[in-house]
């Protein structure tokens, strides 16, 4: 379990795909991914977790912060998110693009 959350964290690390507007970073110790985007007048901060037993455990999507969201809107990307990295198997830098591609819509 420790060597996937260690794969999971590292290919976020390392990998190459830059997103407009969004930063990523990757804590390893606490087993998290940070993203923060921002566009205009909307900053928004997502909290990805995995659990101690990852893959056995769900993944935490977690809202830093929010501004400029509705509620409901923000619900069905946290949900749509959650949803991908728990039951479809998807890695967490193909879920943030995704969560991304829903914002700027």
């Amino acid at each position: 379990s420790s060597v996937l959350s260690f794969q999971e964290i590292s290919s976020v690390q390392t990998s190459t795909q830059l997103f407009n507007g969004m930063t990523v970073k990757a804590r390893s110790a606490a087993r998290e991914v940070i993203a923060t985007y921002s566009v205009d007048d909307i900053f928004i901060e997502l909290i990805i977790q995995l659990p101690p037993n990852y893959p056995l455990g769900s993944i935490t999507v977690e809202s830093g912060k929010r501004v400029g969201v509705a509620v409901q809107q923000w619900r069905n990307w946290m949900l749509q998110l959650s949803t991908y990295l728990t039951h479809q198997n998807g890695s967490i830098m193909e879920g943030l693009s995704l969560w991304k591609n829903n914002v700027d819509k």
